[in-house]
């Protein structure tokens, strides 16, 4: 048995184009979302990656210096400045995002 035929409904060049207008609009819109997306993940990564250098650095110090004291507050530094660098991107990261409506 044949499948019914569904029909159609006949549309006017003028739609037609008019549809394809709108599309290509929602389209570029879309690119321009997902290249603002994708500018905001490489910062933070970048603001995250910077944090945990600086705090191996402090860390590094810590390892090479002679000092008891001067050792112990670098190490200690260098988890500060690291943990806290991560958790101030990723907080800053979420709050831009609050703001531009992604949740």
């Amino acid at each position: 048995m044949n499948a019914p035929e569904i029909r159609r409904p006949h549309r006017s060049p003028r739609l037609d184009a008019e549809l394809e207008r709108m599309a290509r609009e929602r389209l570029e819109s879309e690119r321009q979302v997902a290249r603002g997306y994708r500018r905001e993940l490489a910062r933070v990564c970048a603001e995250c990656l910077g944090s945990v250098f600086l705090g191996l650095v402090c860390l590094g110090y810590a390892l090479h210096t002679t000092d008891r004291g001067t050792g112990a507050i670098a190490f200690w530094g260098g988890l500060v400045v690291g943990y806290s660098g991560i958790t101030f991107s990723l907080a800053s990261a979420y709050l831009r995002g609050e703001r531009r409506g992604d949740w």
